[in-house]
């Protein structure tokens, strides 16, 4: 993925340093420094001496979910120089670009481990769910941690990337880290980080799993309460609010997969490193990925039901739409008799009506002498416009079997499209989801 999109050219949302200082400078313990601009920032790494920090830490964010991170890339690449951070960082930021729709919804950064003799580097991505701030909406976010620990100085480098400013795992990050500096001398676990964001947005996934099963629960009760031969309440509507539903569970297995598979890599690093300072963080981890496999259960029988729902919604409407088909022939067919019947009457009657209708034109009369019919020379002009008109008939006949097309077309009722306003708004209003389910959108 290229970089051009990721960055701004002048930094607007508030980008911010935490740095912690060893706790053997002085007796009072730890100390930090909070930095929230980027000519300060950018100040402080120039000048800074290497050993002035214990853990050092960069929070970035983008002004909206599709928007580029807010922070220069000369910035972002004097701190990877100065801090000696591998190329391979670069996949992270990747990840937070502006966009136009729904692209790489579903992408997840796998944890990515990078080892020197002293040191590793931990970076990855998380997606989930998170209530907009108007409610009744949820939008699915991303955010990015890159992590260093260099366990021969006790030195820790991290960078946050949010989705908005001042999210949620920013906020508690920032208690914590600046919490230490009334803590002890003592290190503290120095991958509790790693547990905060994840303690922070774990838990929406059962709200948002179970606002998705309201939404659910309505379309299955009504439909399997539906029968064909009455009025029925559901129609093709329904039939996309389910389709959206389905795609939004398959959407939760996918990234609650990923999730999962993050958790199992961190708790293994982390057992590797330090089992006795990292026991607690590991405990957590575990307990949220058991919980995403049991959230992953959960999303794949909501998708299986909504998948039947749908199906036996389709073969509902197919056996209606069957059933007043069936109804329409054998309205036809009674047409067709009584259209038989009227054709049989007409073509027993049109003899005789032919005959009364020709002796009773003027041509002809009664000579009440002879008692005889008298006919005028004149009934050739009866005989030859009847002939000119039968020949016009079915000349125009034959030419509206051969150019039907253009009979159809001037026949067929104009639309009023409305003005192109109107078009413009139903446009852009059909770019997005046009369904009964909140648009859930990034």
């Amino acid at each position: 993925m290229s970089l051009n999109n990721c960055f701004v050219n002048q930094v607007v949302a508030p980008i911010e340093l935490i740095e912690i200082s060893p706790p053997n400078q002085s007796d009072e313990g730890r100390s930090s420094r909070r930095i929230s601009t980027a000519q300060a920032i950018e100040d402080c790494l120039n000048h800074s001496n290497p050993s002035d920090y214990s853990h050092r830490h960069l929070s970035i964010c983008q002004r909206t979910s599709w928007s580029s991170l807010q922070v220069t890339r000369e910035l972002l690449e004097l701190f990877v120089s100065k801090h000696g951070i591998s190329d391979s960082f670069w996949d992270l930021p990747s990840c937070f670009y502006h966009r136009n729709d729904d692209v790489e919804i579903n992408f997840g950064l796998p944890v990515t481990v990078n080892r020197t003799d002293s040191s590793i580097e931990i970076y990855y991505t998380i997606r989930y769910p998170e209530l907009k701030p108007n409610g009744g909406n949820w939008a699915i976010r991303q955010s990015g941690l890159y992590y260093r620990f260099d366990s021969s100085t006790s030195q820790i480098i991290s960078v946050l990337f949010s989705p908005t400013p001042n999210s949620a795992a920013h906020q508690k990050m920032e208690a914590f880290l600046l919490g230490l500096s009334s803590g002890s001398k003592s290190s503290p676990n120095p991958w509790r980080i790693h547990e905060i964001l994840f303690t922070t947005y774990f838990p929406a996934w059962r709200e948002y799993l179970a606002f998705l099963e309201r939404k659910l629960l309505p379309e299955t009760s009504t439909t399997f309460a539906t029968f064909i031969d009455e009025p029925l309440r559901v129609g093709y509507d329904n039939l996309s609010s389910l389709a959206s539903l389905d795609s939004k569970f398959l959407q939760v297995h996918t990234l609650m997969s990923h999730i999962e598979d993050v958790l199992k890599e961190l708790s293994s690093l982390f057992a590797q490193e330090d089992l006795s300072i990292a026991s607690g963080t590991i405990n957590t981890l575990d307990n949220h990925r058991r919980r995403s496999v049991a959230h992953c259960r959960v999303a794949n029988l909501l998708q299986q039901r909504a998948q039947t729902t749908a199906q036996l919604l389709a073969n509902t409407l197919s056996f209606r739409d069957q059933m007043l088909a069936k109804q329409q022939n054998g309205n036809m067919l009674q047409l067709n008799k009584s259209a038989v019947f009227l054709t049989t009457l007409t073509l027993l009657y049109l003899p005789a009506s032919f005959v009364a209708t020709f002796f009773g034109m003027n041509f002809f009369d009664l000579d009440s002498n002879s008692k005889r019919i008298v006919g005028t020379p004149m009934v050739w002009i009866y005989i030859v416009c009847s002939i000119l008109l039968t020949v016009v008939t079915f000349l125009a006949y034959y030419w509206v079997l051969h150019h039907d097309d253009v009979v159809v077309h001037r026949m067929s009722p104009k639309v009023n499209v409305g003005d192109w306003r109107a078009l413009a708004r139903r446009a852009l209003t059909m770019k997005g989801f046009p369904t009964k389910v909140e648009n859930i959108s990034v």
